[in-house]
């Protein structure tokens, strides 16, 4: 759908029935078997002038696509229904049902539209089956779209303190032009970035996990031809995938595990859980890990196919599952990246698989030119959780296969560009580090920040995972309270500054981080050693202080969880790096390793791997700004940064941002 014909338009939320799984029939696929619809959650747009659809709801929505300095103004309508309310669908009166089958958790830090007490309550449902916060919310959802990847002021960032619901609650953060009513935000996009692959999706406090899960996801694609490859495959041949998991019941809905389910759990084959129920019930009763489904999903349809001709295609992928990462190969196929998340790279790189983790977006040329004839399978390697591997006693051969192209034996002719010796960019892009680990020339760091990512765990399981073991409101973690006691604020970055972020993870699972606002590039990672007598996470736990006047249930020397980081924030470590951590360089194995080439350009979100240091190099000017230009408390944006209710960074498994593995940040003049 091409925005330049229509600049301003409406996108409404709406509950719909959608055909996912095989209708039966002659399908081959359904093996005789009928499926019925699948009810959704999905994105709706339409011109706002004149009314006219021009993308029915559909999980995922219509593509939108921007031409590079040309505005883009959405009118965001929520019109979910809660559970059980009467709605007309296809013309016909039914009743809403989605939020019913996907359990919104209410003890998390969430939107919370009924004000609910329900955040970390002690709560033994059994024993007090009433108590409001033992029930799934049920009243009207609330919701916000965040344009991933966008470089846009904080009023339209979309984030998760900014919800609204059909009924008019809004969030703190809730912003929008003009007065569009009760359950709607206009934003203003300006599209004034370089082009590339952004999307769109729910992002409200602790219901982003359900809202994307229940289909709110959609590409936004930003085009300026005299920047891009030239002659690259397009039209017929130019195709978004959104890669997802999902579950369905026996109804052929959706099925989101929420431990409501008695064979939960068990281990067998029969269990639908897959990953187990909810580790730590009496504090989140229905909040799990990570969910893992067992249907690989391609755009709406399980284990499609596609019929492609012997030529070249150009695949837009994203992996928009809420904690599966993939590693994808094309079997025989070449396959090329030419860009990264939201951004291309100067030239394209061979690889043998395509490996990205939620949130992330690879822009791929995969040839089938030798191919006429034949068939070829996608498959995927990436364990679950990543890396560790499949929950023991769980076995999901149905993710290894994701979906088949199915290659005509006819011969066509190809006048797409060659990424074995063309598709390149014509303006080589700014760049921070030489792509080989080192800093490039003239790039001053402002600062160093050593950041951890830390899990803490309860008698069943994980409790929550934190980014520098603060809560989402830093005034609930007393050392960063302490520090900051206007808003738990502690990253407060200089417009035009660049920063070196040292992420540390101290947990066993891979985390794609993102930021918003700002695109960074990768520098290199690097192992730590984690002995656990003489390595770094001993060190961190020793450096914890004893009970104070703010931290009475802390133990010199052992971990406090939510406290915050145990020493100071702003007073630099042994390394120089401020965050309030010990210094991490002692115990470094000195193996850092540069990024995969595929990964060396502009990036929105990266992987940080247990064990390792992720450094990235951030910087708060638009990616297009050459290094000479950019300096500190000079804005290059179109737009004030700092002003607004702010951005946020967090891990892109959505499980893990809605429950505290998120940190809100500032842009300071």
């Amino acid at each position: 759908m091409n925005a330049r014909a229509h600049p301003r338009l409406t996108v409404k939320m709406k509950e719909i029935n959608q055909q996912v799984l095989p209708p039966g029939g002659t399908d081959t696929c359904a093996l005789g078997v009928t499926f019925g619809t699948t009810r959704v959650w999905a994105y709706e747009v339409s011109d706002t002038l004149t009314k006219n659809v021009l993308g029915p709801a559909n999980w995922p929505a219509v593509t939108v696509e921007n031409r590079r300095g040309t505005p883009t103004r959405m009118k965001y309508v929520n019109e979910l229904p809660k559970f059980g309310d009467p709605i007309i669908i296809n013309g016909n009166l039914t009743t809403a049902l989605v939020q019913g089958l996907i359990t919104v958790d209410q003890a998390l830090h969430w939107a919370n539209p009924l004000g609910l007490n329900c955040m970390n309550r002690m709560v033994d449902c059994t024993l007090t089956p009433n108590d409001p916060c033992c029930h799934a919310f049920t009243s009207a959802p609330p919701a916000v779209v965040h344009l991933h990847g966008g470089e846009v002021p904080s009023a339209f960032d979309g984030g998760p303190e900014a919800w609204f619901t059909l009924d008019g609650k809004t969030g703190s953060a809730f912003r929008t032009l003009d007065s569009p009513g009760p359950g709607r935000a206009i934003y203003q996009y300006l599209n004034s970035q370089e082009p590339g692959t952004l999307w769109f999706h729910d992002h409200a406090l602790g219901a982003t996990r359900t809202n994307v899960y229940s289909g709110l996801a959609a590409f936004y694609f930003i085009r300026a031809p005299n920047k891009e490859p030239a002659n690259l495959p397009s039209g017929p041949y130019e195709i978004e995938m959104a890669i997802q998991d999902r579950q369905f019941d026996t109804n052929s809905q959706l099925f989101f595990p929420d431990g409501s389910d008695l064979n939960c759990g068990t281990g067998t084959p029969a269990d639908p859980c897959l990953n187990g129920p909810p580790p730590n019930p009496d504090m989140h009763p229905f909040w799990i890990p990570e969910f893992v489904g067992d249907v690989a999903i391609v755009n709406g349809a399980p284990w499609p196919y596609l019929n492609v001709e012997p030529r070249r295609y150009r695949f837009r992928l994203l992996d928009g599952s809420n904690a599966r990462f993939y590693n994808l190969s094309f079997g025989s196929a070449p396959v090329y990246v030419i860009g990264a998340d939201d951004n291309y790279l100067d030239a394209p790189v061979p690889v043998s698989t395509v490996f990205i983790a939620p949130g992330e977006r690879a822009d791929v040329i995969v040839d089938f030119t030798n191919l006429a004839g034949q068939t070829v399978t996608v498959t995927n390697d990436a364990p679950i959780p990543f890396p560790a591997g499949l929950i023991p006693g769980v076995d999901q051969p149905s993710m290894a296969n994701i979906m088949q192209f199915q290659v005509s034996a006819t011969a066509v002719t190809d006048t797409s560009c060659d990424p074995a010796t063309q598709c390149t960019r014509p303006i080589p892009m700014v760049r921070l580090t030489d792509g080989l680990g080192t800093i490039a020339p003239g790039v001053n760091i402002r600062r160093v920040r050593q950041l951890v990512l830390k899990e803490v765990q309860g008698p069943g399981g994980p409790i929550e995972v934190l980014v520098n073991n603060t809560k989402w409101d830093g005034l609930r973690s007393p050392s960063i309270a302490a520090i900051f006691p206007s808003d738990g604020v502690r990253e407060l970055p200089r417009v035009g500054s660049t920063e070196l972020w040292e992420i540390i993870n101290l947990t066993m699972d891979a985390h794609p981080m993102h930021t918003h606002l700002t695109q960074f590039q990768i520098l290199n990672r690097e192992g730590f050693s984690e002995d656990p007598v003489t390595g770094y996470p001993a060190a961190w736990e020793a450096a914890f202080p004893a009970a104070t006047s703010f931290s009475p249930l802390c133990t010199g020397g052992v971990f406090c969880p939510e406290y915050g980081p145990p020493l100071p924030y702003n007073v630099p470590n042994a390394d120089g790096a401020i965050g309030g951590n010990p210094a991490i360089s002692t115990y470094l194995l000195g193996n850092p390793t540069p990024p995969a080439s595929e990964e060396s350009g502009w990036k929105d979100t990266a992987k940080a791997l247990p064990g390792q240091v992720l450094r990235i190099l951030v910087r708060w000017a638009p990616t297009s700004t050459p290094v000479s230009q950019a300096r500190p408390r000079l804005n290059l944006y179109p737009f004030d940064p700092t002003r607004g209710p702010g951005y946020v960074w967090h891990c892109h498994i959505v499980d893990h941002e809605d429950n505290e593995m998120m940190r809100p940040y500032k842009v300071a003049p």
